[in-house]
């Protein structure tokens, strides 16, 4: 059995988030002054964190850390389970290297490595995870 599997999910996507969070000690590649701008900078749908972002930062190679308020689960079409802290480097359209973020398939939780979006953007997302 292969050691990471390729998961591709419809996810609905709200509209909107209620968080507004300011960047503490960030290098950021705009003038935006939220992570979930940050995300759509990369092509990247807000809604893959949740609305629980307590602080951020992201480095001008990409890297980034984000703390939440609280752990939480988010059930798209799969249960996702954020650590307090998740982490990994942003690219244009994708994470890669990501820390702090579980999906669960049938009754087993599996680490996220990887999140890739179409370029133009659609409503998939691929998760590569194992």
């Amino acid at each position: 059995m292969s050691s990471s599997l390729l998961l591709l999910l419809s996810l609905f996507f709200p509209s909107s988030l209620s968080a507004v969070v300011t960047a503490q000690s960030s290098v950021l590649p705009s003038n935006s002054s939220t992570v979930y701008d940050i995300l759509q900078e990369y092509n990247l749908p807000p809604s893959i964190l949740p609305d629980t972002v307590k602080s951020f930062s992201v480095a001008s190679n990409g890297y980034f850390v984000i703390d939440l308020y609280r752990e939480c689960y988010v059930d798209f079409k799969y249960v996702v389970y954020y650590a307090l802290r998740v982490s990994g480097f942003l690219g244009y359209g994708s994470v890669s290297n990501l820390e702090g973020v579980q999906i669960r398939s049938y009754l087993i939780w599996y680490g996220v490595s990887y999140i890739k979006v179409d370029l133009p953007y659609s409503d998939f997302v691929y998760i590569q995870f194992g």
